[in-house]
């Protein structure tokens, strides 16, 4: 009987998503999956160890291992020498509202991606809001979705440097198309989260020395500020350059690659770190484990490709009408549920989609791909399995079916309303 190369894959999928909530790393899971693929395409058992050969060597696969590392190094090394605890101190002495004090901690917080990140801001949030009449699962709704309002196009989180890569595209672009759905994020938690603070804000006063502070604040925040500066620099560089007839053919990794070690400079000399701290942020568990799972995730891509599984995969999504949409946004929010990771929903579907959406027109092209990032999130969002959500509840003792009741109603009206917005752009 002939099992359609869609079926394949989708069994491959569960196969891997269901080993990753059996407690397998997703590194692992994804590296079962690709020899999977291979095997059920019918490819021979040493075509399928030479294409993971090829993957794991790969100039895009050394070069996303070398922009997470950094990424994660950084991170840590700000956190290990404190200037995170620094740049939080500064922020609440400059602003003493309760409302913007519990959007903008979780929000400073998320500017540097840390598994669980959102224990840290979450008591700032409490004291932020004392006084207030906030439930403790209304708390926990919002440190955790404040918390991620940059996850979509944020260049210093792995899911957005990982789609970057998959999609081909240069940083920039993706940042364009992304950026504002940080502005509907954070409308979308107004509406739904904040309605208390605006109504019983008892704590609604300027901060003392604002002003005087702000100078502080600015160069503690100076490292993030340099790694956007670099992206920001490089693309007008490459543009005046294209402009005047110049043209350089760069890697679309290598403005963040040189403004993550320009940052990472500027961290350890700024906290006068030695090369041993540096080692340390190097060998970190949480740093090693991403390695392993970008390895996985390129594994993953690789027998797609290497199988024809995709090729096939397009013939049949004509031949059988199965709706375009209901992939692109099915996919992303089932594998986003599951893994509770942007990386992991990027890196098991994005090397699926990314391939079926070739023909297309660049900017249809890239509001695809918005679409299935955004499914992806929501799924990521309202996984009971997210870490950052878990630790939340956890921290203010409130049930995590009650915050869910908070929680659903921003995403929701978030992945609503970019529907809308991305219809209006297609149709224009």
């Amino acid at each position: 009987m002939h099992i359609p190369a869609l079926i394949k894959v989708l069994c491959c999928f569960g196969l891997i998503l269901t080993l990753n909530r059996l407690r397998l790393h997703l590194s692992l899971s994804l590296l079962v999956g690709a020899v999977a693929v291979g095997l059920w395409m019918g490819q021979p058992v040493v075509q399928i160890g030479r294409g993971l050969a090829i993957s794991f060597t790969r100039m895009e696969t050394l070069q996303l291992v070398a922009i997470i590392c950094l990424i994660l190094v950084v991170s840590q090394l700000m956190k290990v020498s404190g200037q995170l605890d620094r740049i939080v101190k500064n922020f609440v002495a400059m602003v003493k509202s309760a409302s913007t004090v519990s959007v903008v901690m979780p929000a400073l917080i998320g500017l540097l991606p840390m598994p669980g990140g959102a224990l840290f801001s979450a008591p700032m949030v409490e004291t932020a809001v004392t006084g207030c009449s906030l439930t403790q699962d209304r708390k926990t709704a919002v440190n955790y979705w404040f918390r991620h309002i940059w996850e979509f196009w944020w260049p210093l989180y792995p899911g957005v440097v990982l789609a970057v890569s998959l999609l081909q595209v240069e940083m920039w672009r993706f940042i364009l198309i992304q950026a504002p759905l940080t502005l509907f994020s954070v409308a979308a938690g107004s509406i739904f989260l904040l309605k208390p603070l605006r109504v019983n804000n008892h704590r609604d006063e300027a901060g003392n020395g604002g002003v005087r502070l702000l100078a502080p604040f600015l160069w503690e925040v100076m490292p993030i500020l340099l790694v956007v500066g670099s992206i920001v620099f490089l693309a007008l560089l490459r543009s005046c350059l294209s402009w005047a007839g110049i043209k350089v053919n760069l890697p679309n990794s290598l403005p963040l690659i040189l403004g993550l070690a320009v940052c990472s400079i500027w961290v350890m000399g700024a906290n006068r770190l030695g090369l041993m701290d540096l080692w340390r942020a190097l060998v970190n568990r949480n740093t090693l484990l991403m390695v392993l799972l970008i390895f996985g995730i390129m594994a993953f891509k690789g027998a797609l490709i290497d199988s024809q599984a995709v090729l096939q995969i397009r013939e049949e999504m004509v031949r059988y009408r199965v709706p375009f949409l209901m992939v692109v946004m099915g996919m992303p929010f089932i594998s986003g549920l599951i893994t509770g990771i942007a990386i992991g929903f990027v890196g098991a579907t994005f090397p699926l989609l990314v391939p079926l959406f070739a023909g297309l027109s660049p900017l249809d092209f890239l509001l695809h791909a918005s679409l299935a990032y955004v499914s992806g999130y929501v799924g990521m969002m309202l996984s009971p399995v997210h870490l950052c959500l878990l630790v939340t509840k956890d921290y203010f003792k409130a049930s995590l079916a009650a915050s869910y009741r908070h929680i659903y109603k921003p995403a929701v009206a978030l992945m609503v309303t970019w529907m809308v917005v991305l219809g209006l752009i297609h149709s224009l």
